[in-house]
């Protein structure tokens, strides 16, 4: 750099022997009072996309606020939902292999559901806390299960059906391992 600069400095008034002629500085006034036409804007519906993320995002929260691990036990009501899933015509019309699943999980549920019942007589607050939990699950498949035959997306309502499936398999077994150390206490402690 400092060779150039040199140069350049030394050769200065060879680099300015020539200048623009005078038609170019005509056109370039010229083109500096011309008014331009307005530019376009693009305006994105910043609105829509907003809601459409409020709803994602709830949506989300919903899901976290169902997994958080409050104990449940499923009422003899849910139960009876959950045998009626494990017949569900509705998907197995859709998928037949998800209609297995959702009658294999169906039958894990109502099992789990059953082993919790074991504490109603002697923890009823529990049990409450418990089935509570679960009924938010299974109301939340409900409204899935509802809005299959009418929703485009029925691959993604199917998944969202089985998670559902999964997180009340999973709060079911966290539900029974609280059961167990309340039973007994001294062996949860060692």
């Amino acid at each position: 750099m400092t060779n150039m600069e040199r140069f350049i400095r030394d050769h200065r008034d060879e680099f300015d022997d020539q200048e623009p002629s005078m038609k170019v500085w005509e056109q370039i006034e010229t083109g500096m009072n011309k008014k331009n036409p307005p530019a376009k804007v693009v305006r994105i519906s910043y609105v829509k996309w907003s809601v459409a993320a409020a709803v994602l995002l709830g949506l989300i929260l919903s899901v976290v606020y169902f997994i958080q691990p409050e104990k449940t036990e499923v009422s003899p009501a849910i139960a009876g939902n959950q045998e009626t899933n494990a017949k569900d015509t509705v998907v197995d019309n859709i998928d037949p292999q998800i209609g297995k699943m959702v009658a294999q999980f169906s039958s894990m549920i109502e099992e789990k559901q059953k082993e919790i019942q074991s504490i109603e007589k002697d923890n009823p607050a529990l049990y409450s806390q418990f089935s509570g939990d679960i009924k938010k699950l299974d109301s939340t498949y409900q409204v899935l299960r509802n809005t299959l035959p009418a929703n485009p997306n029925k691959e993604q309502l199917l998944q969202a059906m089985i998670s559902n499936l999964q997180m009340q398999i999973d709060l079911l077994n966290q539900q029974l391992n609280i059961i167990k150390k309340v039973k007994n206490p001294t062996r949860a402690t060692t």
